[in-house]
């Protein structure tokens, strides 16, 4: 019998979109074989992200991926915790975005994970937790949003605040350009504590297809560094934008009842005046700066502490080596001074809850 035109032409049409799907999913498979042989981790499962109806994503329990481990609660900590503070310890919750989260470093090389190495050699601090809750690109808002679901749970002693500001203006762009928000109403309203859910991790083939992954993160980069260098980068602009006034007062009001609320749970709280690389950049001297110095503000008038690491940064000798060239993510040389000064304040916070130290 012979087949009709018609059906030749689908039989074709079938090969020809089939292939291309095979390949794809060849691909997908022999990059996940790939990280599992290389980054699996026993006990977790591939990819950190998991959809999340609140915040949009959040960090998958029991994850890992190429650079990073998640524990049992979602924090980026190699180690798992249980949800009763042991007697004599200290938990201390590090708050941020990615400069909390060093998406850049291994695990084990983040700042929250070699300020809890060094604290633990502090006589009667053996078995001291300090949970990395940063997740990339979370601004103050959803920051609280996540603490509101695990402080009442975990009833850390000390929360540290860093990076606090970074994020404000990405998260009003996503906002007004993704989510088509009206600032101006929202300001009539005096709506806080508004934030984006359309966050990359937010994407369903970003948080699981190894495939999208690997051409976001190294195709892309490559694309970005040759055409920079074939084409030059465009000079940066030195006049910046307008910022509209409702995302300065939605930080601001934000970060109070932040800051109110870990103080009604009995939390002492430490705001972190980061540092950056002291470089040319208008993005982080008149936006990123500004929030800093006014989460700085908030922070004396809401009775937290302020740690002043931007004053060392300032003075030390190898200032752009601490951080890459985004100008606020730091190195591993980075994270260990990050880490030094922060627990130089920390011993005045700990002599409350037990420090044993000198």
């Amino acid at each position: 019998m012979r087949i009709s035109l018609k059906k030749r032409e689908v039989s074709v049409a079938i090969v020809l979109l089939t292939l291309p799907v095979l390949f794809i999913v060849s691909i997908e498979l022999i990059l996940r074989l790939y990280i599992h042989f290389h980054y699996g981790v026993p006990g977790k499962s591939y990819g950190i992200y998991r959809a999340d109806k609140e915040l949009g994503a959040v960090h998958r329990p029991n994850s890992y991926n190429s650079n990073s481990i998640i524990n049992n609660w979602g924090f980026r900590n190699t180690e798992n915790i249980s949800q009763k503070k042991p007697d004599g310890i200290t938990r201390i919750y590090c708050s941020g975005g990615s400069t909390t989260f060093c998406y850049n470093l291994r695990t084990e090389e983040a700042w929250p994970a070699i300020l809890q190495q060094k604290l633990r050699k502090i006589p009667g601090h053996e078995h001291d937790e300090v949970l990395n809750a940063g997740e990339i690109c979370f601004a103050v808002a959803h920051e609280f949003t996540l603490a509101k679901r695990l402080i009442p749970l975990l009833k850390p002693d000390i929360v540290i605040l860093y990076g606090t500001g970074i994020n404000e203006v990405l998260s009003s762009q996503v906002l007004q350009y993704k989510e088509n928000k009206d600032f101006d109403l929202l300001l009539r309203e005096k709506k806080w504590g508004v934030f984006p859910l359309k966050l990359d991790q937010a994407r369903f083939l970003k948080r699981n297809s190894t495939l999208v992954k690997f051409f976001d993160y190294k195709i892309k980069e490559w694309l970005r560094t040759y055409l920079t260098k074939k084409f030059r980068a465009r000079p940066e602009p030195k006049n910046y934008t307008y910022l509209h006034q409702w995302v300065i007062y939605n930080f601001e009001n934000t970060l109070r009842a932040y800051l109110r609320f870990l103080h009604s749970n009995g939390c002492k709280v430490i705001i972190v005046r980061y540092g950056d690389n002291g470089g040319d950049n208008w993005y982080l001297a008149h936006y990123v700066l500004r929030f800093r110095d006014r989460a700085v503000a908030i922070g004396r008038e809401e009775g937290a502490t302020i740690c002043d690491l931007a004053s060392i940064v300032d003075r030390h000798p190898a200032r752009k080596k601490l951080y890459i060239d985004s100008g606020v993510h730091v190195t591993l040389e980075g994270a260990e001074l990050v880490a030094d000064v922060i627990l130089s304040d920390l011993k005045n916070q700990l002599e409350g809850v037990g420090y044993a130290g000198k």
